[in-house]
């Protein structure tokens, strides 16, 4: 009989229950029946914030909601759920077996507490019965057992139990720059955890009481909000009216009777005004049973503002309006109401009762409601919260993401206060300040970071204006609709000079002096000498930058991924002053993409990358504007045909992390086949090359060179960087002159100006075997004794295949008849016993096919192989392989495509696809979780190029609508999208578009290795 009761009770359960009615019927106190009927009214949100915005990141965040009135399709939660910045967001009613997910848009976001209200279409619910929370701010009072129903944890439904402990806790002190303020919160020990944030705090009665907020770490404790002024919100957005909210720019805390007589308020005060019943009979926090236990007392004011000129630290509030307030609620309710007006505030200030006219602000007009875009970086003007945390004036232009332009001279999360000296102190005249200056110039900006407690001060920095990165748009919010609206901000294309400037007398010679800077005392320069002296006019310094998004072969720890710029610096030499060319090392250099600037004594000027060796690390730069005066930019150094050796010594010259020139004497340790490892992700690793290795490293140089006591060089010294489970390690070694020389001839040939520069390759990685090993092979696979004795009368070593790259070779599999194992002792018909040999003999047969005008058929040279000790001839293909590194871009919502690389190639067999580099934060691939290494196909149409990518905006409609579906009107559009990872593993996911804030957009490069160009794409 027990067993039957028990299953007619769960099958009771599978029936909704009607909330509203059980409250109504006063059959709401079972916690089983009111949680089955309140679950259904519970949604787990996942929102991405698509930008930076005051100082919140961009990506994707979990949370929870409960909706509060179904006929409107309204869902309450925090404020730091949905963000107060551009998102997208959706719910998924988690208390429906149908686990329905539909889209919601912001409705309003309150200003300074931590609540917002979305809105969804309640017509789309099929299978989710349509049950609503109401609210009870009164309900919520201590001794109140209380039930936590949210996505706690990430779990989608969770259920924790709590009482209620305290209803006048101050606001929590967060991390961040947003602090709720002049309000309470309420203390329970419930153990909320991520996930649940906007989870309804239920009674037994099934109302919420409060909205779970935040959590203290290490504990049980959960904070909520109270609902009083989320109750006023809700109502008038019912009635669609907008919702008041007023600010003294001033922040109150709570604070106990003792504290406050201490302060000089009288005892008489508190013990008739504050706890003779008239405070305790109005609409609040207390009641006649929870009488107040202390008085609100100014905390803060944010410098600048009307009330911080009257008001001081230290204040007792203690009339409001004329009536006594010592509790949060009527402060605010007093506050909404008088937006725009004079308000009467009397306070306690050393036992003096002052009555001060305050006027109240609008807190929504102290809320950034638009931001800037350049460059990747993201400005809008200083939020309240920033303000008031870090006690600063509401002016300035706040840096959310510093970007490519304004990382070089400050971080994000700083203030701008200036630009070219015109004072940026809102978002507008920081745009009409940038609007004025022209591309590739470099501009002063004055800023200064609030949040860096150990240094206030002003700081002046240079910074370069390039708008090549991302478009220069300004985005505003619709405040009626809720909607971000963009518009392109156009600037100058040509420096254009000052009104100052142009207007001035130049025969006016005291304001030509007054013009002029003071005399500043000038430091004693030292004349160079030795290597110094004699490549003064031949070696430069290059600075190379990137961002994180746009890092397609640098290696990089995780303490650099944090960085809003990634930046090298080395050495690099002139090879053709006439041409502007430059050749320096992978390790300064490590892609084409990127700004590039070239110094050379007080000269810097810009640079693109010409050409970049696909074997060594070598890259060849071209200034993009080459000085007309003779000799403006320096000369071109002399490289020496030397073959070093160990025990040799030379001279190492390099720059300094400054920029500045030194010198060193170093000596030859070893010269011997490198061994490079493999880097995941895959990135470009050195090969084949007999490197020389210095017994020290010159202290504090990445890159530089090393020649003889005239300036002759005879190596190229550069670090290759490796991470190792989260550790970066460096190897340092030279390049051999005679690997440079190959690509200076094609560089000074004339007749080869408009080709190419080519490098021929076996596609072949070469690894030394010992002799001695190889007498101790079996006599079935060992060589033979003349191949032994050949071998011997050159060195210790023979030149052994260690692998093969099947991407680039025939066929897929590598060169038809060499196989991992085989010792290559000849290339036509001569005999090699090192990698030098080897690529030299190449270079003849290439030359030779130049001479006899045959260049464009395949060349082939006969090999020598021993396999197993058995010698053969294989006549293979020799591959003329073109400068490396991605020249074009595809941004395509979010992913960053290219062309699969060259290193990504060389492992092995690879998916047919283009190759995601990254994934960039805030857009749809990050938001849906989009897997794998290359994009593989787009609703079952295959990706194997750019170009089949490209063509998917004009195929599919989805792609082609610049406005994103509404939450309450159009379906979702969603696209299937299928991508496989390094090891040929498959995902399919499906990707929601979003046009708006991720239009398809292109970075491509200019022809012969020019500047780099943005473009976004239309269907």
């Amino acid at each position: 009989r027990r067993c039957l009761r028990g299953m007619a009770a769960l099958a009771s359960l599978d029936t909704p229950v009607d909330l509203a009615q059980a409250i109504t019927d006063g059959t709401s106190g079972n916690w089983q029946t009111m949680l089955e009927a309140a679950k259904l009214a519970v949604v787990a949100l996942r929102v991405t914030a698509v930008r930076s915005f005051a100082d919140d990141t961009p990506g994707a965040h979990c949370g929870t909601g409960f909706v509060v009135d179904a006929e409107r399709g309204l869902v309450l939660t925090n404020r730091h759920v949905c963000t107060c910045g551009p998102a997208r967001a959706a719910a998924t009613f988690v208390g429906s077996a149908s686990m329905e997910e539909l889209p919601v848009e912001v409705v309003y976001v309150d200003p300074g507490h931590d609540f917002a209200f979305l809105r969804f279409n309640p017509l789309r619910l099929k299978n989710t019965p349509r049950e609503e929370i109401p609210l009870d701010p009164a309900g919520c009072r201590v001794g109140e057992e209380i039930r936590v129903v949210g996505n706690d944890s990430n779990e989608k439904l969770q259920i924790l139990t709590g009482t209620i402990a305290r209803v006048d806790r101050n606001a929590p002190e967060l991390d961040g720059d947003y602090q709720d303020e002049n309000t309470f919160y309420v203390l329970a020990g419930a153990g909320s955890r991520g996930g649940s944030s906007g989870s309804p705090v239920l009674s037994r009665h099934g109302q919420a009481v409060a909205l779970n907020a935040a959590a203290r770490g290490g504990t049980m404790h959960a904070l909520f909000l109270p609902l009083h002024r989320v109750q006023r919100a809700l109502d008038s957005v019912r009635q669609g009216l907008f919702v008041t909210r007023g600010t003294l720019c001033t922040a109150f805390t709570y604070m106990s009777f003792p504290e406050c007589l201490r302060l000089g308020v009288s005892e008489e005060f508190v013990q008739k005004a504050v706890l003779g019943g008239e405070v305790a009979a109005l609409k609040g926090t207390f009641t006649e049973s929870s009488p107040p236990s202390g008085m609100l007392k100014v905390r803060r004011c944010v410098p600048g503002s009307a009330a911080a000129a009257m008001l001081k630290p230290g204040d007792v509030l203690l009339e409001i309006g004329g009536k006594p307030c010592v509790d949060f609620v009527l402060l605010e309710e007093a506050l909404d109401e008088a937006v725009g007006q004079v308000l009467k505030v009397a306070v306690c200030r050393g036992s003096q009762r002052l009555e001060l006219d305050l006027t109240v602000d609008d807190l929504h007009s102290l809320i950034p409601h638009a931001f800037l875009e350049l460059g990747l970086g993201v400005f809008h003007e200083v939020p309240y919260q920033t303000a008031q945390k870090h006690h600063i004036p509401l002016k300035g232009v706040y840096v959310a993401q510093a970007g490519f332009i304004f990382s070089e001279g400050v971080k994000s999360d700083t203030v701008v206060l200036k630009v070219n000296e015109i004072p940026c102190n809102n978002l507008r005249a920081f745009e009409d300040a940038l609007r004025q200056i022209p591309d590739n110039e470099y501009f002063c900006i004055q800023w200064m970071a609030p949040n860096n407690a150990k240094d206030r001060r002003k700081k002046e920095g240079l910074v370069k204006m390039q708008r090549h990165w991302s478009a220069f748009r300004s985005w505003s919010l619709d405040r009626a609709t809720r909607t971000w609206l963009p518009q392109h901000v156009e600037g100058p294309a040509i420096a254009t000079a000052t009104h100052e400037e142009a207007n001035a007398s130049p025969e006016d010679p005291l304001a030509a002096a007054l013009a002029l800077p003071p005399p500043a005392k000038r430091q004693k320069k030292v004349k160079p000498t030795g290597p110094v002296a004699a490549l003064d006019r031949s070696l430069c310094s290059v600075i190379f930058r990137t961002v994180p998004n746009f890092d397609t072969d640098l290696v990089v720890d995780e303490q650099e991924e944090e960085n809003d710029i990634l930046c090298r610096r080395g050495a690099g030499i002139i090879i053709n002053a006439e041409s502007g060319l430059i050749l320096t090392d992978r390790g300064t250099v490590p892609q084409p993409l990127g700004d590039i600037e070239v110094t050379l004594g007080e000269v810097s000027l810009a640079a693109s990358v010409c050409f970049v060796h696909p074997l060594h690390s070598l890259v060849v730069l071209r200034l993009d504007e080459v000085p007309k005066e003779e000799g403006a930019f320096g000369v071109a150094a002399i490289i020496e045909d030397r073959c070093l050796q160990a025990g040799d010594e030379a001279d190492f010259v390099g720059v300094d992390a400054r920029g500045k020139r030194f010198a060193s004497r170093v000596k030859v340790q070893a010269v011997r086949l490198g061994e490079f490892p493999r880097q995941l992700p895959p990135r470009w690793r050195e090969r084949n090359l007999e490197a020389i290795y210095l017994a020290e490293d010159p202290s504090g140089a990445s890159s530089g060179i090393i020649c003889d006591g005239e300036g002759r060089v005879q190596g190229l010294y550069t670090v290759a960087t490796s991470i190792d489970e989260g550790q970066a390690s460096r190897c340092a070694y030279c390049i051999p002159a005679y690997t440079l020389l190959p690509i200076l001839e094609q560089v000074h040939n004339k007749a080869m100006a408009e080709a190419a520069i080519v490098v021929p390759s076996l596609e072949l990685e070469l690894r030394q075997v010992g002799l001695q090993r190889l007498r101790r092979l079996p006599s079935r696979i060992r060589p033979a004794a003349e191949w032994l004795k050949r071998i011997g009368t050159v060195g210790e070593f023979a030149l052994q295949v260690a692998g093969m790259i099947p991407s680039v070779a025939s066929g897929g599999d590598g060169i038809s008849g060499i196989a991992e194992n085989d010792l290559l002792v000849a290339v036509g018909g001569e005999f090699v016993a090192s990698a030098q040999a080897v690529e030299a003999k190449l270079q003849e047969a290439h030359a030779a096919a130049r001479a006899k005008g045959v260049e464009g058929h395949p060349l082939k040279v006969r090999l020598t192989l021993l396999t197993k000790g058995q010698p053969r001839e294989v006549e293979a293909e020799v591959r003329l392989l073109e400068s490396d590194g991605v020249r074009r871009l595809y941004c395509w919502h979010g992913m960053v495509l290219q062309e699969t690389p060259r290193a990504v190639r060389e492992m092995g067999k690879i998916p047919t696809g283009v190759y995601i580099s990254r994934t960039m934060l805030g857009s749809p691939a990050e938001a849906d979780n989009v897997e794998g290494d290359f994009l593989v196909a787009v609703d079952g149409r295959p990706t194997p190029t750019l170009e089949a990518v490209l063509e998917l905006n004009k195929r599919l409609p989805v792609l082609a609508n610049p406005t994103p579906a509404r939450a309450c009107g159009g379906d979702r559009r969603h696209l299937r999208v299928e991508t496989a990872d390094l090891s040929g593993r498959r995902f399919v996911t499906t990707l929601e578009p979003d046009p708006l804030f991720w239009p398809p957009s292109e970075l491509q490069q200019g022809p012969q290795g020019g500047a780099w160009l943005y473009a976004e794409l239309s269907a």
